[in-house]
């Protein structure tokens, strides 16, 4: 159960759920039901942390918890002290493809940037003022002079020191990027140009060396050779590590063969890149459905190198352990379905200032009567039907609850994702 919250973040909750979608902040609100793969990713927290990647699918039907558990994961993770990043796949954003479309989800993710304190995004220019700052700290602590007093030599020499050990692609380029940004932004300069190739909106190498005079930007094919700098980065920082979240995945499923098989081989080589031990305080999360896991023609399981890697064993299958790289989410009970509305309650009364006549026994036969018009029913369409019932009882208090509940159908869930 969530802790007392005001009405603003309420009625946030309340308007997310209403309209079918996972809330952008509080999720940990409205969190029932979940224990086993909350500690699945705190272990994966705790490994990043100490310098053991992970990288885990969250596998479930449309509507059965997937953004939910990674909206969950994007709070805690930064409340943890990690940077978080996350991106919901599109046809013009994934991770592979001939017309830049690598590019713009590596812009997404850069531009998503979390960090605790920053939860609405655009958090990589504070990310680098926070490295600079230690940097400054460390130069002053070196020669020994107060840090307003420091030479911009003195502070160009320290970022030399502090970067000189990571020998990573593109990292030489990154660093200079890093002093260049250092330099203007301490001269009251403009710092727009490196600002834009730090968040890949540099467009040619040409314009790299015309403006900044390096040799490289962002491209399709190395997208996430630069997400493994930031992951390195977010370390010198300060930071634990970087979270990296892709959500929607299915969407690989509507690509030619060409391209899906060119986007499933850029997964195998995160997930080997992480998995050997190169990006050593990351956790990646993808999240899709069963198809996109397991057809045979078309998902993940159609590209046999990623299939054996993936495949749970003939003795974990059907026993949701949660130690391999698969996180299938479960059906709430019917106890956990009575949580979840009982909360949900709870927040539409802070965000509509009122006392509902609802009681604990009407949410029970609500859950009774959903139930018993279907043997499975998502959580999204259980809270979202739940709220337009509390609606109706709020602006007519006469309505009969238990009238409004006959004849009731439950409509199959088959949109975006939500709880």
């Amino acid at each position: 159960m969530g802790t007392k919250i005001g009405k603003k973040s309420a009625t946030i909750i309340i308007k997310a759920l209403s309209s079918g979608v996972v809330p952008p902040r509080g999720a940990e609100q409205i969190a029932v039901g979940r224990r086993d793969e909350i500690c699945a990713f705190d272990s994966d927290l705790r490994d990043a942390a100490e310098g053991i990647g992970a990288f885990r699918f969250i596998i479930g039907e449309y509507g059965s918890g997937k953004t939910f558990l990674s909206q969950l994961i994007r709070g805690h993770a930064a409340d943890m002290g990690f940077v978080v990043m996350n991106a919901d796949l599109t046809p013009s954003s994934r991770l592979k493809g001939s017309g830049g479309e690598g590019v713009m989800l590596y812009r997404k993710l850069i531009s998503s940037t979390t960090v605790k304190g920053m939860m609405d995004g655009g958090a990589i220019e504070a990310l680098i003022q926070t490295w600079l700052a230690g940097v400054e700290a460390r130069a002053s602590e070196r020669i020994g002079v107060p840090a307003q007093n420091l030479q911009v030599r003195d502070v160009e020499s320290q970022i030399d020191i502090d970067t000189e050990r990571i020998s990573m692609p593109f990292f030489a380029d990154f660093s200079k990027v890093l002093t260049k940004y250092y330099v203007r932004n301490r001269a009251g300069r403009d710092v727009a140009d490196q600002v834009r190739w730090f968040g890949g909106e540099c467009n040619s190498i040409k314009e790299a060396r015309d403006r900044l005079d390096i040799g490289s930007c962002v491209k399709d094919e190395n997208w996430y050779m630069f997400i493994r700098i930031w992951s390195e980065f977010a370390v010198m920082a300060g930071y634990k590590g970087l979270v990296l979240i892709m959500d929607q995945a299915d969407v690989l499923l509507k690509t030619a063969n060409s391209a899906r098989n060119a986007n499933y081989e850029m997964i195998l080589a995160m997930y080997n890149d992480i998995a050997q031990g190169r990006s050593r305080h990351m956790a990646a999360y993808m999240c899709g459905t069963p198809e996109f896991l397991e057809n045979p023609v078309i998902g993940l399981y159609s590209y046999g190198a990623l299939r054996t890697r993936l495949e749970e064993s003939r003795f974990e299958k059907g026993l949701a352990l949660n130690s391999g790289p698969i996180v299938r989410t479960k059906p709430l009970t019917a106890e956990e379905q009575e949580a979840l509305l009982l909360r949900i309650m709870e927040l539409h009364q802070t965000a509509n200032e009122y006392q509902s006549t609802v009681t604990p026994e009407m949410v029970e036969r609500y859950i009774s009567s959903v139930r018993a018009n279907s043997d499975s029913v998502s959580p999204r369409i259980l809270s979202r039907d739940f709220i337009a019932l509390l609606n109706v009882l709020r602006a007519y208090p006469d309505k009969d609850f238990d009238g409004l509940l006959e004849g009731r159908s439950v409509e199959t869930d088959t949109g975006q994702e939500f709880i």
